[in-house]
C-alpha cells in the first residue's frame, strides 16, 4: 500500500511536535527518525560471545576467519552487535578502526599497519557498516593484522572473491531475538523518550508489536509510526489516544513501515 498523503504529513512532523505529546523524538528506523537516539543495550549473547571469542584468539595470534553480519532487512541489530563490540574493544584496550565508505580512495595496506605501528599494537579490530564497495574488503583482506568484522545485505557483492576468507553469519535466522527481548526493547525505548509521567503508548501495546516483529527495526518501526500519528495529530490541535486497533493495522504483515 502507498498513501502519500498521510506518509508525506507524517515525515513533515518535527521534534518540537513529538514534544507536544512528551517524548523527545522517533525512534523508528525509517525516515521518521527525529532527535534523540535512546541507548538500548539487549544482548544476543550467543552472537556476541561468539565474535568476543574470535577477537580474543585473533588478538592471541590464532588464525581465525573474518566475519560478515548479514540481514536481508535493515533493522536486524548488525550495528548495535558492532557497537558492544566496539565498547568490548575499548574496555580490553583492544585496537580497533572504523572504515569508511571514502576510506576507498586511500592506501589502507599502508595506513593501517603505520597506525598500528604508531601504538605498538600487534592486531587490529575493523568494523564495516554496510553497502561497502568490495575494493574496501580486498584491501583489507590482505592485511594480515586486521581482523574484520563486516555487515550488510548483500555479501556476494560485497565480499567478491573474498567470501571464502569470512564466517558470513545469518543473525536473523540463526541468533533470533525473543518477544521478551524485542518488549525490553520497545519498553526501554519508551522509557527514554517520554518526558514525564504521561503514559503515551500502554504496555500492552508494546508487548503487541513485540509479539508480531521480526526485528528490533521492525519493532521500532511500527512503534514510531505510532508515536508518528500521535504528533501529527497534535500538531493539528487533535487530540489522539493510541487503540489496540491503530497497533493491529500497523503490525499487519505487508503493511509499509515507512
Amino acid at each position: 500500500m502507498n498513501f502519500p498523503k498521510l506518509f508525506r504529513e507524517l515525515h513533515r512532523v518535527e521534534e518540537s511536535d513529538y514534544e507536544r505529546i512528551r517524548v523527545r523524538g522517533n525512534p523508528a528506523y525509517s525516515g521518521l527518525r527525529r532527535g534523540y537516539e535512546p541507548q538500548i543495550n539487549i544482548r544476543r549473547e550467543k552472537l556476541e560471545d561468539e565474535l568476543i571469542n574470535a577477537i580474543e584468539g585473533f588478538i592471541a595470534g590464532e588464525k581465525v576467519k573474518h566475519v560478515y553480519l548479514f540481514s536481508r532487512e535493515t533493522g536486524a541489530g548488525k550495528s548495535h552487535t558492532q557497537h558492544i563490540l566496539r565498547r568490548y574493544c575499548r574496555e580490553k584496550d583492544i585496537p580497533f578502526a572504523d572504515i569508511e565508505y571514502d576510506d576507498v580512495r586511500g592506501n589502507l595496506k599502508e595506513a593501517i599497519p603505520y597506525m598500528l605501528e604508531l601504538v605498538k599494537g600487534k592486531g587490529m579490530v575493523i568494523f564495516l557498516e554496510c553497502d561497502m564497495p568490495p575494493e574496501i574488503y580486498a584491501q583489507l583482506t590482505d592485511i594480515p593484522q586486521c581482523f574484520i568484522i563486516g555487515s550488510g545485505h548483500n555479501p556476494n557483492e560485497e565480499l567478491a572473491g573474498q567470501k571464502n576468507l569470512f564466517r558470513i553469519l545469518d543473525i536473523e535466522r540463526d541468533y533470533p531475538l525473543t518477544h521478551d527481548q524485542l518488549y525490553e526493547i520497545l519498553k526501554v525505548t519508551m522509557d527514554e523518550l517520554r518526558m514525564g509521567d504521561a503514559v503515551v503508548v500502554e504496555d500492552e501495546f508494546l508487548r503487541m508489536i513485540a509479539e508480531s516483529a521480526i526485528s528490533p527495526g521492525d519493532a521500532l518501526n511500527v512503534l514510531g509510526l505510532l508515536l508518528g500519528i500521535l504528533a501529527y495529530k497534535a500538531k493539528k490541535g487533535e487530540e489522539y489516544k493510541i487503540t489496540d486497533r491503530d497497533v493491529k493495522i500497523w503490525t499487519q504483515r505487508g503493511m509499509p513501515r515507512d
